[in-house]
């Protein structure tokens, strides 16, 4: 067996394989969450798999949400000045957006 480090450890530790890895992870979770809801969770899972540690899995997935929020919000254009004023449909968006994103991160912890 050679001493090099496994593609997850390479991921995990070495900068740019770990920048590659995040922004392909969060580019393929928000494409995924365009089609259906669970790309939501699957964002989630795949950013939070390139995370060094637990908590900042987390943080990671969190982020996918915020992304994927944010690419909802440029998606519906100028419409998006009336979206304050829906209220329950707000909630349940923004809940889903960085609720998912959460679940999916549970990933990161079966993995360790």
């Amino acid at each position: 067996m050679s001493g090099s480090p496994s593609l997850r450890e390479r991921v995990r530790t070495e900068p740019r394989p770990h920048a590659v890895a995040l922004l392909v992870a969060l580019g393929v979770g928000v494409a995924l969450a365009t089609v259906h809801w669970v790309g939501l969770v699957a964002a989630g899972a795949l950013a939070s798999l390139a995370a060094p540690t637990v908590p900042r899995g987390v943080a990671y997935a969190l982020a996918a949400g915020v992304v994927a929020l944010a690419a909802f919000a440029a998606s519906i254009g100028p419409a998006a000045a009336a979206v304050p004023g829906m209220r329950p449909v707000v909630y349940v968006t923004v809940g889903a957006g960085l609720g998912l994103p959460l679940l999916g991160s549970l990933a990161r912890v079966v993995v360790s």
